[in-house]
């Protein structure tokens, strides 16, 4: 699930798209069909605040994240989902974290992913 640094740079207050794979333990895809749970929670890497009320949220096929038949997820991220938080100079990029959490059969198996999504304030400084 990891993304090169391009891929993970997002202007402030912008929309982006966010593909990942939903894999279990052996790296076998998981179809949104077999999933029981898949959580984001999105917050600030210095303050740890909570970013567009994004706290273990419902995101299995919802709340802008779908999960294809073949594990494919694909987060499209709203403008407030890149706002920025804290003191971060003019040019100088935040790093915010999207944490997936998911379940499978029934619950009894689980899964989970990090990614640091940098953020560029942009500006007139």
């Amino acid at each position: 699930m990891a993304l090169t640094t391009a891929q993970r740079r997002v202007n402030e207050g912008s929309s982006a798209v966010y593909t990942a794979t939903i894999v279990d333990e052996d790296g076998t895809a998981l179809a949104a069909s077999g999933l029981t749970t898949l959580t984001l929670t999105l917050y600030d890497d210095v303050t740890q605040s909570i970013i567009n009320s994004r706290t273990d949220q419902d995101v299995l096929n919802a709340n802008n994240v779908t999960v294809s038949s073949g594990g494919v997820l694909v987060w499209t991220m709203q403008a407030a989902d890149n706002n920025i938080i804290g003191r971060t100079p003019i040019d100088s990029y935040e790093n915010h974290r999207a944490l997936f959490e998911w379940t499978w059969d029934s619950g009894a198996r689980a899964g989970s992913h990090e990614v640091i999504i940098e953020v560029l304030n942009i500006g007139k400084a």
